[in-house]
């Protein structure tokens, strides 16, 4: 039984439908299209779907930092473009990283569903983003994985 409050279901429900909607993103598409940089961006939609798994491995360590540790904690924060360059996206497999996101995502719906009322409002503080508690994580998790999947919808249009 889900013990999610009433005001984050719409965004929970998102959470637990992020990874079909990444992998509705990337059907069908070859080596090339993944790889392909459309004009003026930086990154793939490889780039873009590794991306999305790493911030999810954040994402989880912070949501069990947050529930976890003392108040007054810190969460982390990593740069995407250095990541993408020095963990050699490029070369990794999408395949692999569409399941771990799948995986790890479910996880943290798994963990988030077990939550009691007030721990929703537990925080905690992220460098860029200031002090968030454990709803405003999840809306932030939710919002970042619909950004790329426009953002891969966006790239295929300019590829195909």
């Amino acid at each position: 039984m889900s013990r999610i409050p009433e005001e984050l279901e719409s965004p929970f429900d998102e959470l637990v439908a992020g990874p079909a909607k990444v992998r509705d993103a990337v059907r069908d598409l070859d080596a090339p299209s993944l790889n392909a940089r459309p004009p003026g961006e930086e990154w793939s939609i490889r780039d873009a779907v590794l991306h999305l798994c790493d911030a999810e491995l954040i994402a989880a360590a912070s949501f069990r930092i947050m529930l976890g540790a003392e108040d007054d904690v810190a969460i982390p924060d990593y740069d995407q473009d250095l990541w993408t360059r020095r963990l050699h996206y490029l070369f990794r497999d999408v395949e692999a990283a569409l399941v771990t996101f799948h995986v790890v995502r479910f996880g943290n719906a798994e963990l988030l569903q077990q939550l009691g009322r007030d721990t929703w409002q537990k925080s905690a503080t992220h460098p860029e983003a200031g002090r968030l508690t454990v709803a405003e994580l999840l809306h932030a998790n939710v919002a970042h994985t619909a950004e790329h999947v426009e953002q891969i919808g966006t790239f295929r249009a300019l590829i195909e």
